[in-house]
């Protein structure tokens, strides 16, 4: 990655933006009567799959949100608080929304330490497993496994090979992604777009708000708020992309030659 970000006007002015194929809530052609989400840390749902999330549960599909971390080590904690205090505060935060989304969401909570959930890969992968079980009518959406950061490319894995094993639809949405890549550079034979309509994005806009440590900062922090205004603006609007996964094979990264040392990720499989 470079220093650079990628800006959302730079993402809504290019001319493919909002163009991909609508997203369906079917798995080849069968309707799907379950939607399994899965976060690395709390509020990767609400900012990458809220408007999914809302949309499926309006549509009547049971919703399971999977939480692999509390987000404790997040470094703009109080220089006095606890990795406790923090994953109690965030936890909370992701409970109440949920309640902007999903009201009846079913919230499964792994317990993988943040930051390192490529230590406990197998582990979560089998948690998925299990919880996606036949996954025929189940469509399953995760972080990008390129996204830039180790617990959301690892989360993307597990998911993966959850999805693999049961036969479920996957697809990914980045986060940090948004923001390193260009829109050139994305895979944009594999996007899918969701249309959210006005009520729909003012729940997801309320869920994100509900990660106050997270859009505000807490008191006494180190550092400012973890996601600026630059960032949360890649999540504003109507419309959410998505990229559809190749399940057939494990995922191979191809980078733009042109990118040197950036290592922005041009294809996902």
């Amino acid at each position: 990655m470079t220093g650079r970000h990628t800006t959302s006007a730079e993402w809504r002015s290019h001319p493919r933006f909002g163009t991909a194929p609508a997203l369906t809530l079917d798995n080849e052609g069968v309707r799907c009567t379950r939607l399994v989400v899965v976060a690395a840390h709390p509020d990767d749902e609400s900012l990458g799959a809220g408007g999914l999330i809302a949309t499926a549960a309006d549509a009547g599909l049971d919703v399971y949100v999977v939480l692999l971390t509390a987000g404790e080590a997040s470094r703009y904690a109080e220089p006095d608080s606890t990795r406790h205090t923090l994953a109690t505060m965030r936890l909370a935060e992701m409970e109440r929304a949920l309640t902007h989304l999903a009201p009846e969401n079913t919230l499964v909570f792994l317990g993988a330490p943040d930051g390192l959930v490529a230590d406990s890969e197998e582990a979560v992968t089998r948690s998925l497993v299990e919880l996606v079980g036949d996954g025929s009518h189940t469509l399953v959406a995760a972080p990008w496994r390129h996204d830039g950061h180790p617990d959301h490319e690892a989360a993307g894995r597990c998911a993966a090979a959850a999805a693999r094993a049961g036969g479920a639809r996957l697809v990914e949405f980045p986060l940090l992604g948004w923001g390193f890549t260009t829109p050139d550079e994305l895979a944009w034979d594999r996007a899918r777009r969701l249309d959210l309509d006005d009520a729909v994005a003012a729940r997801k806009q309320a869920a994100i708000r509900a990660h106050v440590s997270q859009v505000r900062g807490t008191e006494g922090a180190v550092a400012g708020a973890p996601l600026p205004g630059r960032v949360l603006a890649h999540f504003t609007g109507p419309v959410e992309h998505y990229l559809e996964a190749c399940l057939a094979a494990a995922p191979t990264r191809v980078l733009d030659e042109d990118a040197g040392q950036s290592g922005a990720a041009v294809t996902v499989a």
